[in-house]
C-alpha cells in the first residue's frame, strides 16, 4: 500500500512539474501583441509626439495615460568655431512626468538613429534634464552649404527621444534640428 502511494505521489509531482515547464515556456514565447498602441500623437510641421502602450489586446480607458508627453523645447545646433566644422546640438532642456504610482525608468536621445544619450530614473515621477547637463551638446558635423536640403543651412539631423515609465507607458518625441554650414 505504502509503495503504490510513493508511486502515485512521484507521478503526481512529475505531471505537475512538466506542466510548471509547459506553461513557463508557453509564457515566453511570442504573444502577438505586435507594435506598440498609440494612444495620444501630436504633430507640428515635421515633428511628431506620441504616447504609447504595450499591445496587449486589453481596451483601454480614454483618460489611460499616465505619462506626459516629453517636452523638448527649443531643439537648436550651434557652431562654435566658424572654422570647424564641428557642431552641436542641444535643446533647452527635455522633461517627461508619470502618474505618481510609477515611476520614470529612461528616456534616451537619438540623433540619425544613433544612441547619444541615456538617463536612467531612480523612483521618481518625473525627469527633467537641463540643457546644461548634456554640456556642449552632442557633436555633430555641420556640413556644406545646402547639404541638409535647405540652401542657407548645413546638415540636418533627425532626432529621437523616447521615455518609458514602470508601468511600460512610453513617450516619443521626434522631429529635425538643422545644423549652420560649414564654409571653409
Amino acid at each position: 500500500m505504502h509503495r503504490l502511494i510513493l508511486i502515485l505521489s512521484v507521478v503526481f509531482v512529475l505531471v505537475g512539474t512538466i506542466f510548471g515547464i509547459f506553461l513557463t515556456v508557453s509564457g515566453q514565447g511570442n504573444d502577438g501583441a505586435g507594435d506598440p498602441l498609440i494612444l495620444r500623437e501630436e504633430m507640428q510641421g515635421g515633428n511628431i509626439r506620441q504616447i504609447t502602450a504595450p499591445n496587449q489586446n486589453v481596451p483601454l480607458a480614454e483618460d489611460s495615460p499616465d505619462i506626459s508627453f516629453i517636452d523638448s523645447p527649443t531643439p537648436f545646433c550651434y557652431q562654435p568655431d566658424p572654422a570647424q566644422n564641428d557642431c552641436y546640438i542641444n535643446w533647452y532642456y527635455l522633461s517627461v512626468n508619470s502618474a505618481p504610482a510609477s515611476y520614470m525608468i529612461t528616456m534616451t536621445v537619438n540623433l540619425d538613429n544613433r544612441n547619444v544619450a541615456h538617463i536612467q530614473g531612480f523612483f521618481q515621477n518625473s525627469m527633467y534634464v537641463p540643457h546644461t547637463m548634456n554640456e556642449r551638446g552632442f557633436r555633430v558635423e555641420c556640413g556644406a552649404l545646402g547639404s541638409g536640403g535647405k540652401p542657407n543651412l548645413g546638415k540636418g539631423y533627425n532626432f529621437m527621444i523616447q521615455a518609458r515609465d514602470s508601468n511600460g507607458l512610453g513617450s516619443t518625441n521626434s522631429g529635425k534640428v538643422f545644423c549652420p554650414a560649414h564654409i571653409p
